[in-house]
């Protein structure tokens, strides 16, 4: 009854390709962060140019970009707050999209 429960969080960070996914790697495994899921994705311009040719001419329009890398792992919170200050220290250019929400249950191997 006395045990104190970690507090633990959802991290989602987007990587774009181009960008410094290697530092952002670094980052993640220093906060202690092993068991994260990396997702290869692709933006909407890229999905309207390649597999929606009727909207070509509206992706003509948006910034060329060929996808992002998300990263995903649930992790405590005091792992949670290192990464974000580990991602600070790279250059903003090269920053990921980082965002950290507060889980309240999961169910996996650690519960």
């Amino acid at each position: 009854m006395g045990e104190t429960i970690q507090s633990m969080k959802m991290v989602f960070l987007l990587v774009p390709h181009g960008h410094s996914f290697d530092a952002v790697i670094n980052a993640v495994l220093d906060a202690g962060i092993s068991d994260a899921t990396v997702v290869e994705a692709r933006n909407l311009a890229a999905i309207m140019q390649q597999d929606l040719p009727i909207f070509a001419g509206l992706a003509a329009l948006l910034p060329q970009a060929s996808g992002t890398r998300a990263i995903l792992a649930l992790c405590r919170g005091d792992r949670a707050t290192t990464l974000m200050t580990y991602l600070r220290e790279i250059p903003k250019d090269d920053r990921p999209i980082a965002v950290v929400i507060t889980v309240e249950n999961f169910l996996g191997s650690d519960s």
